[in-house]
């Protein structure tokens, strides 16, 4: 027999996550005193010390209590899934989502905004960072649907192709770079270029790592001259005459359109990645999540 309810384990995560059992009861607008006996309630069923305050008398979650997080989480989850789909009531669930740095800057406000002209209720919660961060927050259940463009784990993680890119080389836009463009060059005959790359984290560096590796290539024949963790560096590094760079096409598109870079296809039938939409296997959707997934598969895939 099941002792504890729903409602406990909601305290439960609330007081885990803010590590407060004040912060907890203004979060549910409960009191303080009702937080603490459904702490000790559940404490006492389940047989096991979930919180203990420290020196600071700061509220610390236990180990058990951190094993235990994961199910108590995935068990609201449900619940609320379950609500959800027995209700007439439009979908109105936050949509939680990590995109890698591609993603999150040129394909997820067009396709945002197109999804709220016709789901004015739906609100969405995004974080964003490199392909492995949005690995790392769906494993660790703080977003719920991923974009990024390399795939690195699919024992756990479902990817969808939803859309094609392109990996270019982009140079600075001086006379030299432009009789070489004029000349026919690729980028694959400019590889000995001062390189500027992405972390190891990046998708796009990942990515053009295999493209190398396929074309009989190694990354340590490069000569690369800086290493940076943020597009936008790399990118005004070109500009500024720093090196050459890979990176993805939608990405070149404005500083090629303000004329501060030229764009070289990496060879003559040109190197493409897929942008997968990524989640966790067996993952349940909610109604809200359902629509939004078919959306961002529906019109992604025609472009």
């Amino acid at each position: 027999m099941i002792n504890f309810s729903i409602r406990q384990l909601e305290v439960f995560l609330a007081v885990a996550e803010t590590n407060s059992f004040s912060r907890a009861a203004s979060q549910l607008s409960l009191a303080q005193s009702t937080v603490s006996a459904h702490i000790q309630g559940l404490e006492d069923t389940l047989g096991v010390q979930l919180f203990i305050r420290n020196a600071k008398k700061q509220v610390v979650t236990t180990v058990r209590g951190k094993e235990l997080c994961s199910y108590a989480r995935a068990i609201v989850e449900q619940c609320r899934i379950l609500a959800d789909e027995a209700s007439d009531a439009p979908a109105q669930q936050e949509l939680l989502i990590a995109a890698s740095t591609d993603s999150f800057e040129y394909l997820l406000p067009n396709l945002m905004a197109d999804y709220v002209k016709i789901h004015p209720t739906c609100r969405f919660v995004l974080v964003n960072g490199d392909s492995t961060f949005v690995h790392e927050q769906l494993l660790n259940q703080n977003a719920r649907i991923g974009f990024c463009g390399t795939a690195l784990n699919s024992k756990e993680l479902e990817y969808r192709a939803i859309s094609k890119d392109k990996l270019v080389m982009i140079t600075p836009n001086n006379s030299r770079y432009q009789q070489l463009k004029r000349r026919g060059l690729y980028g694959c005959d400019l590889l000995d270029e001062p390189m500027l790359e992405r972390s190891h984290t990046s998708g796009t560096k990942k990515e053009f790592d295999r493209y190398l590796e396929k074309n009989g290539m190694s990354g340590k024949q490069l000569h690369v001259v800086a290493r940076m963790n943020q597009a936008d560096a790399v990118k005004s590094s070109v500009v500024s005459g720093l090196g050459v760079a890979i990176v993805s096409q939608m990405a070149a598109k404005k500083y090629v359109s303000s004329g501060d870079l030229l764009v070289f296809d990496l060879d003559a039938g040109g190197a493409f990645r897929d942008i997968y939409l990524v989640y966790q296997k067996e993952t349940v959707f909610s109604k809200a999540e359902r629509d939004f997934v078919a959306f961002a598969i529906h019109n992604l895939k025609k472009k």
